[in-house]
């Protein structure tokens, strides 16, 4: 007897349809999972506070103090400890618009990225808190908050070049970077115009994102076919 004709394989359906959707619930996941690790910086912090609170307190002899009281080292650190509580507070927003940067290129160049990927870009993100604590005790805030950011952007350009293929698409995130830290150090430093200043930055992001994504098929997308912008 004839053997019968191999049936055609269907690819899952699960692996094709609402692949965007699924990407986006993951995305979302990830920023609220990151947020157990920056938890832990932040009690590292308060930590640390309480630490140099307690040895301040304690009798200090006039040739120990510092012939500038209105900026010694110790209010210096408590600059940067109150500088990283603040920042740990727009980490989500940070996490989502780098993350949301990648999810735009796997949208319109057609590139994929896996959870990996996102991950150490996560973690990347993640260690310019822990940068920003660590560098804040020796440094001032400013300095501090400079060597923090560039360091942890350097890791995600970096590894930006291989997983997206194009020296050009890890510029984009470089640019992305260097917007975002700059727009933050400005929150951070300008307590009256914080709120203001976070406000009309988000309305720039998601008009940039309208803008970009306005001619995307995500309906194609959904179906296995390749959206195109």
């Amino acid at each position: 007897m004839d053997a019968a004709p191999p049936q055609p394989t269907r690819p899952p359906a699960l692996n094709r349809r609402h692949a965007v959707t699924l990407k986006i619930l993951f995305i979302a996941a990830l920023v609220l999972l990151l947020q157990l690790p920056l938890g832990l910086v932040n009690n590292l912090r308060q930590e640390r506070n309480n630490n140099r609170e307690v040895a301040n307190a304690r009798k200090v002899a006039p040739s120990d103090r510092s012939p500038n009281p209105s900026y010694s080292p110790a209010v210096a650190a408590a600059e940067g400890y109150r500088m990283v509580e603040r920042a740990l507070k727009h980490s989500v927003l940070v996490l989502t618009l780098v993350f949301a940067a990648f999810f735009l290129f796997e949208t319109l160049a057609g590139l994929r990225l896996h959870a990996v990927h996102y991950g150490l870009v996560g973690a990347a993100l993640c260690l310019f808190y822990l940068a920003l604590l660590a560098l804040g005790e020796v440094l001032a805030p400013g300095a501090a908050y400079i060597g923090a950011a560039v360091a942890s952007s350097l890791l995600v350009i970096l590894y930006s070049i291989s997983i997206l293929h194009s020296y050009a698409r890890a510029s984009t995130i470089a640019v992305l970077l260097a917007g975002e830290h700059s727009v933050l150090y400005v929150v951070l430093r300008m307590e009256d115009y914080a709120l203001l200043a976070g406000t009309a930055s988000l309305f720039v992001v998601l008009a940039g994102i309208m803008f970009f994504t306005r001619n995307v098929d995500w309906f194609a997308q959904e179906s296995g076919r390749e959206a195109r912008a």
